[in-house]
């Protein structure tokens, strides 16, 4: 194959990914919207315990997320491999952490772990392809800051799971993570197992924190979706610690665990 044809055949395949993820964008507002109006009022007609209708729209969301990852997949914006599910358990009282490389990485988990609780920035709320999605999961409002750690503890302590990014924002290429202490102090104050997920991505920047959606890499990325063994919190820190400094000592250990498995 002559260099000007290879040269042709990346071309045509970058112009393919960039219709792709301006496709695939296109079609999570409108799958939202659809949901939104056609289907979750469909579940709190037929279905009246509360209880059940939560856990049928996380379901319900789960399934579309997966079916949106494997479209994409289909179209060839990406491709990808998850290891580790069998240890995802049974997901009570367990704190499920992740880095946050990219946009879609929440996509990825919550098709994994559908009924773990999320926590929903007020943005998504309002957006009116997504809010009655987030209402209907009854997921975690990031709104109010003095109420959201008290949230995050009490849904753990009913026996639920939870998703937090240990960042609260995507990574920045280029830079060490950066850990803040929410997470560990919502694992110290509920006493939850840690289930450790770490998330890569072949082409760094893709849909990463400012970046647009429009700015795709010159290759294929291809995501590997690593669940790790869970943990528990006395294999992480060690002795008689008060709460602020069990929280820095468990925030610290988090960050050594994915700084070590992602070298």
């Amino acid at each position: 194959m002559s260099r000007s044809t290879q040269l042709m055949r990346k071309q045509l395949d970058y112009i393919w990914r960039l219709f792709g993820t301006g496709f695939s964008f296109v079609i999570f507002g409108l799958g939202g919207l659809f949901i939104s109006i056609l289907v979750f009022p469909l579940i709190f007609v037929f279905v009246r315990s509360p209880d059940t209708s939560q856990r049928v729209a996380r379901q319900i969301i789960g399934n579309a997320f997966g079916a949106f990852i494997w479209m994409m997949k289909g179209l060839g914006v990406l491709s990808y491999e998850i290891k580790g599910v069998e240890h995802a358990g049974d997901g009570h009282n367990q704190l499920i952490i992740a880095n946050h490389p990219t946009l879609i990485d929440v996509v990825f988990l919550v098709s994994l772990f559908p009924m773990a609780d999320c926590v929903v920035k007020e943005g998504v709320r309002k957006n009116p392809f997504m809010r009655r999605v987030v209402v209907s999961a009854k997921y975690i409002s990031s709104n109010d800051p003095a109420q959201l750690l008290d949230s995050c503890v009490k849904r753990l302590k009913s026996g639920g799971s939870l998703l937090l990014f240990p960042e609260g924002t995507r990574s920045v290429h280029g830079q060490p993570l950066n850990f803040k202490l929410g997470a560990a102090s919502v694992a110290i104050r509920s006493s939850a197992e840690v289930l450790p997920v770490m998330i890569q991505c072949s082409q760094p920047g893709l849909l990463a924190k400012h970046v647009p959606w429009y700015r795709i890499p010159p290759e294929k990325p291809f995501f590997t979706i690593q669940v790790q063994q869970p943990v528990g919190l006395q294999e992480l820190i060690v002795g008689d610690l008060n709460p602020r400094q069990a929280t820095r000592e468990l925030n610290e250990a988090l960050l050594r665990l994915f700084e070590l498995k992602s070298a």
